[in-house]
């Protein structure tokens, strides 16, 4: 069952999906939150707290979030897309609970990083075109500031060989479950499988098969400022009011369910985004880390260069 050790028998996650970023992990999240062996509150899917110092340090924080909805299930899964994007992150995971089972979607790096940009840009994160987005990104970098590091840095995201090295540092590979995103559209029923077959849980179990946080496009501005913006009308309804009545796991609910209702789906061609220059750019940059790849997980992934 769930591994207490330093945060004094408090409910902590013994599996967590780690990312990466657009790449189907909220549907993937949902899926697994339908089986009746697995606690998935919606509440700390994609909640930072490995990522920030200011979180871990409150060891009651994580778990008083499972303790609205916990009921005593064999899976207890947590998860942020950024946490395979900093190794202390993943420390701090292994600190918590060393026999941690960790799953991990990746998905062709460059349509991923304009994904990524399109969200950035959807939640006001991010107001450069793209193309000088992607430029600045050594200097974001620099900067150190977490929010940036997660939201901003759409290349190094993707990277995925490179980050899977830092975490086979820290825990062992029958600990890590990866799953590619070609595989969860073409066939859904035998990623869940063979997720639930790592998870060691009733592997027959078929969720509904729900897509949630498609990036898609914005219905209307105006209710996405409303609801996602930065201004001190907004935030002071939000922290006073609906923060007062609303558990986190309401809050969460109906953060998605405004976010799914305001976006209507887009089918995007990523090819068309960017020049043909930038798109050379990032095969080269990409390019010797889809190799090993390729050779680590043994598979083709040709369609990625």
């Amino acid at each position: 069952m769930v591994q207490s050790n330093s945060f004094n028998n408090k409910i902590i996650p013994n599996t967590f999906l780690i990312g990466a970023q657009k790449c189907a992990t909220t549907s993937i999240y949902d899926w697994a939150s339908q089986h009746p062996e697995i606690c998935a509150p919606l509440s700390v899917k994609d909640y930072e707290y490995f990522t920030r110092k200011e979180f871990y340090s409150n060891k009651d924080l994580l778990s008083s979030f499972y303790e609205e909805v916990y009921n005593d299930e064999k899976i207890i899964f947590q998860g942020s897309v950024h946490y395979i994007y900093f190794k202390e992150a993943l420390e701090r995971i292994k600190i918590a609970n060393p026999d941690s089972k960790f799953v991990l979607i990746l998905r062709n790096p460059i349509e991923r990083a304009i994904s990524a940009y399109n969200y950035a840009v959807k939640f006001n994160y991010e107001d450069l075109p793209i193309e000088e987005a992607f430029d600045m990104e050594d200097q974001r970098i620099e900067t150190g500031d977490i929010r940036t590091l997660s939201e901003l840095t759409y290349k190094t995201h993707g990277l995925y060989y490179k980050q899977i090295a830092e975490l086979l540092k820290i825990v062992n590979r029958e600990q890590i479950h990866i799953i590619l995103y070609e595989d969860i559209t073409e066939n859904p029923e035998k990623v869940v499988k063979d997720l639930f077959s790592f998870l060691d849980v009733n592997n027959t179990f078929l969720p509904e098969f729900r897509t949630l946080n498609n990036t898609g496009q914005i219905r209307n501005k105006w209710i996405q400022k409303i609801g996602f913006g930065d201004s001190p009308i907004r935030n002071f309804f939000i922290r006073k009011v609906l923060r007062v009545f609303l558990s986190e796991e309401r809050w969460a609910k109906l953060r998605f369910f405004v976010i799914h209702a305001n976006t209507k789906n887009a089918k995007t061609n990523y090819e068309s985004i960017i020049s043909e220059e930038t798109k050379n750019e990032l095969d080269a940059f990409f390019r010797e880390d889809i190799d090993n790849l390729e050779r680590f997980l043994g598979r083709d992934l040709s369609t990625w260069k």
